[in-house]
């Protein structure tokens, strides 16, 4: 059995560009890039169309003057800006994604093209499988697992979705999300979902033989 090992769920940077590859960084092996494993890769302004393009239509036609309507994208008129991606902050401190990065043990004890490494790719495919079951209100438009740096890790990039009973009915809003996903209220709330998200990762690990000795942050 593989012997004990860290979980590490935190909060990533939030660069798609670094996460799809389309530029290198000096940490990556390119020799190994090919192993990386792409689950979803969705242009950003597309998933905003998505979660939120009817819910703005809707909000349009409430409206008894054109001067309210939302003219441009749902993206544009929340951030002033064009989709990109980078993490973009609204001027009500709400981003434009959220990322979270996912690590089971250390360069020291499960690297990139070793049997425990090998084993921790695994427990961390089985864990974005259900992400998205377990997380309804977290739309991932952006996951990959990288294999060509020291460590596998995920890269799991999502937009919050809130349901609110003014304005816009369907808006970018992480408490919402988390509210509405069972973990109440306040700045602690997004702690309680990390905190359920790591259990859920110890569980595969456990099940696949791993002892995890620490859970990170």
């Amino acid at each position: 059995m593989p012997g004990a090992k860290s979980i590490s769920h935190c909060q990533g940077k939030g660069s798609l560009s670094h996460n799809n590859r389309d530029f290198r960084a000096k940490n990556v092996d390119s020799s190994r890039s090919d192993d990386n494993i792409t689950f979803i890769k969705q242009p950003i302004a597309e998933a905003y169309e998505e979660c939120f393009h009817a819910a703005v239509q809707r909000y349009n036609e409430r409206q008894s003057r054109a001067d309210r309507q939302i003219k441009t994208s749902y993206y544009e008129s929340l951030f002033n800006h064009a989709p990109c991606n980078t993490v973009i902050t609204s001027s009500d401190k709400r981003k434009s994604f959220y990322e979270d990065v996912v690590q089971i043990g250390t360069m020291n004890d499960t690297g990139c093209g070793t049997a425990d490494g090998k084993l921790a790719s695994e427990c961390l495919t089985k864990y974005i499988q259900g992400f998205s079951e377990r997380n309804p209100n977290m739309h991932v438009f952006n996951a990959v697992l990288h294999q060509d740096e020291a460590t596998p890790h995920l890269h799991i990039d999502y937009i919050p979705i809130g349901h609110y009973s003014r304005g816009i009915d369907t808006q970018n809003g992480i408490a919402q999300a988390l509210k509405e996903m069972g973990y109440g209220n306040g700045k602690d709330a997004i702690n309680r979902w990390r905190e359920a998200e790591r259990k859920v990762l110890e569980d595969i690990c456990k099940s696949r033989g791993i002892e995890i000795s620490e859970i990170g942050r």
